[in-house]
This record gives structure tokens, C-alpha cells and sequence, in this order.
């Protein structure tokens, strides 16, 4: 659930939302402000490595501060991002700010070390970078924040986009190639696993595991290998699942809901149109029993 800061608010901040999940080391916090003139605060999280992300700004143009009184010599950009390294103390300012929202991204380091693996190295986090903008960065940070709150079913697809957010700023100066394909053994060894575990969550190292791979080398090589990611391939099966039941019994949606993995009945039907083109009571009605 949302959490409200209503008292011990800076100078002409209303009020404070934020709400934040965690995936392979890396908490993500959805954080919306709203003010009424100008601010200039310390942000959050200084004995932390982070990321923060601006994604709107109405009435002021925010920026990050290294020193209170000092602008930042950078120009101001849409979606602007700034990655902190731990133990430095950064402002946030903007001189008629009505609301902000961004994310801020905070990197467990001996958690990614031991999650990522070869893939991990934390020398490009430790030199702070304000004002900079990487679209791919933001598109991946935006598809983790809209992941809904306490979806567990949201596992790989967190697993992967945060393995994919570290490596990009882990490499800032160099393309993220695609993978290498995976062998075929490789492939069906991971999708009879993925099956015989249905319909539990599984973490994205588990799956990096089969194969001897490191989490980021493996997504990319799974799609490179399917076409479609570790998360997009086990919604499928999951949808799967979910129409033999429809198709073989006549158990409410709740029930299929929860026999496939997913939150509630209105979750198993967002996923089932969006995948299958009809909700799960028109799809039954027309292929399940008569």
C-alpha cells in the first residue's frame, strides 16, 4: 500500500506518497510530491547507491544539488536521471514546484554482487552522474513501476528489468549487445522446468542456474533463442494453464485465478484479454463446456 509522510514535510512540500517494491537487490520507490512554491531539500537514502529518476514535473523545473546554494552546471532535460553513489548528500530544488513524481532506484550491493555475479561491477556507480538521460534506463524503470502492488506473479519480469537497469548503468559508455543464443538442450531444459514448476514464481536466478549463466547473460539469451522473455514465455503457459480449466471444468474465476498463479479474478482477466483477445467468461462460453 501507499505510504502518506504528512508531518516533518520541507518548506512548501503538501504532502509526500510514495510506494515501493523490491527485486534482486534493487528497491524501487514510486515517490509523488505536490508543493506550492519553491523547495530545496536533502533527498533520501544517502548511505545508499542510487538512481533517481524525474518521470513529471508540473509548474517548476527540478534539479539535483551537490552543494545547497550552487545550481547544478548541467542543462535541464525531460526525465533527467542522477545516480548517487553511497555517502554522497545530494538537494533536490526547483523554484515554483506545484508536483513532482520520480522514482528512485536503491542498489543492495552485496545482494547484487552475489545475485549478478560476472555481471556485476561497481565501479561506474561509485563516480555520481547528474542530469543525464538514457531512454532505455527510463523505458525499463517505467515497466517496473507499473508493476501492481504485491504481484507476485510480477517476479521474473522484476528479476529481469532490474538485472537489465544494473547492466546498462554498470556499462554507461558501451551498447548492450543481444545475447547469445541458448543450445536447444538449453532451451527445452529451461521450459520443462518453467512447466513442472507452475504455477510458482520463480526468481530469474533459478532459471540462470539450469544453464550456468549469469542472470542478465541468460534473459538475453532466452530471447534471443524464443523471442520472447523468461517472464512473457511463463505468462503464457500460465494462460495456458488457465483455459484447460476453463475448458475442462466449470470452477468459478476466483478459483482458476488461484490455480494459475495469479492475484485475483480480475488480474487472471486483464491478462487473459490482453493475451487471448476475449475474457476468460466469453472464451468459456464459446470453447468449454456445453
Amino acid at each position: 500500500m501507499p505510504i502518506i509522510f504528512e508531518d516533518d514535510l520541507p518548506e512548501n512540500v503538501v504532502s509526500i506518497e510514495r510506494r515501493s517494491q523490491t527485486w534482486n537487490g534493487v528497491t524501487i520507490e514510486d515517490v509523488h510530491e505536490h508543493a506550492k512554491g519553491g523547495v530545496l531539500h536533502s533527498m533520501l537514502y544517502e548511505n545508499d547507491t542510487r538512481l533517481t529518476i524525474n518521470l513529471e514535473e508540473v509548474g517548476g523545473l527540478t534539479e539535483p544539488r551537490l552543494k545547497r546554494n550552487q545550481a547544478c552546471a548541467r542543462d535541464h532535460t525531460a526525465n533527467h536521471m542522477a545516480l548517487i553513489p553511497r555517502g554522497m548528500h545530494l538537494w533536490g530544488f526547483a523554484q515554483d514546484l506545484r508536483y513532482c513524481r520520480y522514482g528512485i532506484l536503491i542498489f543492495d550491493i552485496p545482494k547484487l554482487r552475489d545475485r549478478l555475479e560476472d555481471d556485476f561491477t561497481v565501479q561506474p556507480l561509485e563516480e555520481p552522474r547528474l542530469r543525464f538521460m538514457d531512454p532505455r534506463v527510463l523505458t525499463l524503470v517505467r515497466m517496473l513501476i507499473d508493476i501492481p502492488m504485491g504481484d507476485g506473479a510480477s517476479t521474473l519480469l522484476g528479476d529481469s528489468l532490474t538485472a537489465g537497469i544494473f547492466a546498462l548503468l554498470s556499462s554507461p559508455q558501451k551498447d548492450v549487445q543481444e545475447g547469445k543464443r541458448l543450445a536447444p538442450w538449453q532451451v527445452r531444459k529451461v521450459m520443462q522446468y518453467m512447466r513442472e514448476q507452475l504455477p510458482r514464481q520463480i526468481e530469474l536466478r533459478e532459471l540462470a542456474n539450469l544453464v550456468g549463466q549469469s542472470q542478465w547473460h541468460f534473459c538475453r539469451a532466452f530471447k534471443a533463442s524464443t523471442g520472447v522473455s523468461p517472464y512473457q514465455w511463463q505468462l503464457d503457459e500460465r494462460v495456458k494453464m488457465a483455459q484447460a480449466l476453463l475448458l475442462n471444468s466449470d470452477i468459478p474465476l476466483d478459483a482458476v485465478a488461484e490455480a494459475t498463479g495469479f492475484g485475483d479474478s480480475m488480474h487472471l482477466i486483464r491478462t487473459f484479454k490482453k493475451r487471448s483477445g476475449q475474457t476468460p467468461g466469453v472464451w468459456r462460453r464459446e470453447n468449454g463446456l456445453k
